[in-house]
């Protein structure tokens, strides 16, 4: 490569490259869709698709009562869109072969003598049967019927002591409890992090498929300048693709917008050279884009398994738990999920912000290192 004087600031060829990678990326119309319009089809996709919250669960009922309390009692469990009496039957080996067949999910009965155990004001025992194939539906499914069942004791206790604690819960930052604000968030990062390391990595293998790669390295650009101008254009591409993904998950999903959007567009930039200077890592380490392609799906998949998108962190191991530090990608979904949610700005998001921006320069560091290296072997 051609020596001259050291700069720190890019000059007109570093706009070359940047045209050139632009005019690149427009010819390659599968890339520029999968840049632009694939992260909206997925952030829709998710955004409906992925409901942890337990709705219409097809009960069955078998009653012995056969009182006005018992039926009071069923009447409370079906109120709400939780469960729906689906099956009512005076046999319980009906009930179970429901069970067994999946048609209903949860199996209630009530004992002959239920009216009677509360008139008395002793515990009323009921049975409650539950499919437990979905071990983390049934989870759910339990505390809200939990909740009921406490709730509906707590109203026909007419003893003293059930009005010693009155409980009053405020749910903050998402009254509605609407998933979608929680998932799309996440989806939003993930997405993110698959688009800009497949096509930066793309851009650096194609020059070696096309055979302009040497070419590259003969330019009388400085190193940093050659990957400078390649990583703008993915940049302003990419940020375009984030934003029109934002505004559709405000439309769609009514997700809010309460932070700062200086602090989402700082973040969002530093997070996109950030993947994008992996994928280029990835371009240069392998010689054509299938292994890229392999190369990158083999890293993306663990860190956004450990990033807390879809499971809670603190529902992994300890070991996991530790290894998500090391995961940008969680930092990412913490701001996001905290400037989008909370409206939380740089006064209490600077720590994981300045963790992204260090680990984006260090990676710019090593991907001139390794660009370095293949210039001067070659």
């Amino acid at each position: 490569m051609a020596k001259r004087k050291l700069g720190f600031f890019p000059g007109k060829g570093v706009w070359a490259v940047v045209l050139k990678e632009m005019t690149n990326i427009f010819r390659d119309r599968q890339l520029i869709t999968t840049i632009v319009l694939v992260p909206v089809f997925f952030v829709m996709f998710y955004g409906f698709a992925l409901n942890p919250s337990v709705e219409q669960v097809s009960l069955g009922v078998v009653d012995y009562a056969q009182t006005s309390a018992s039926r009071e009692f069923v009447a409370t469990l079906t109120a709400s869109d939780v469960v729906v009496p689906t099956v009512q039957t005076l046999q319980e080996k009906n009930l179970e072969r429901s069970l067994l067949a999946g048609k209903i999910k949860v199996a209630l009965v009530i004992p002959p003598e239920f009216d009677q155990q509360l008139s008395q004001g002793n515990l009323a025992e009921v049975q409650l049967l539950i499919d437990g194939v979905d071990a983390n539906r049934v989870g759910i499914l339990q505390g809200y019927l939990s909740q009921i069942i406490r709730q509906y004791r707590y109203r026909n206790d007419n003893s003293p002591d059930s009005s010693l604690i009155n409980l009053q819960t405020t749910i903050l930052y998402n009254p509605g409890l609407v998933s979608s604000w929680y998932f799309v968030p996440g989806v939003l990062g993930v997405i993110l992090t698959a688009i800009s390391t497949f096509a930066a990595s793309s851009t650096m293998t194609a020059e070696k498929d096309y055979g302009t790669f040497e070419q590259l390295l003969l330019t009388p650009l400085l190193p940093w300048e050659v990957l400078l101008g390649k990583l703008l254009p993915l940049l302003g591409i990419i940020l375009v693709m984030v934003l029109i993904t934002n505004g559709f998950s405000q439309v769609v999903f009514n997700l809010p917008f309460r932070g700062s959007w200086l602090m989402f567009m700082t973040s969002t930039i530093v997070y996109i050279l950030l993947t994008s200077e992996l994928g280029l890592i990835l371009g240069l380490l392998n010689q054509n884009m299938l292994q890229a392609f392999l190369t990158t799906l083999f890293i993306n998949v663990p860190l956004v398994q450990l990033s807390g998108a879809y499971t809670p962190i603190e529902a992994m191991p300890p070991l996991f738990q530790g290894l998500t530090l090391l995961d940008p990608l969680r930092y990412y979904i913490l701001i996001l999920r905290s400037v989008l949610l909370k409206g939380i700005g740089f006064d209490l998001l600077w720590q994981p912000l300045l963790l992204l921006v260090i680990v984006a320069v260090g990676l710019f560091i090593l991907c001139l290192y390794i660009f370095k290296w293949q210039n001067y072997h070659n």
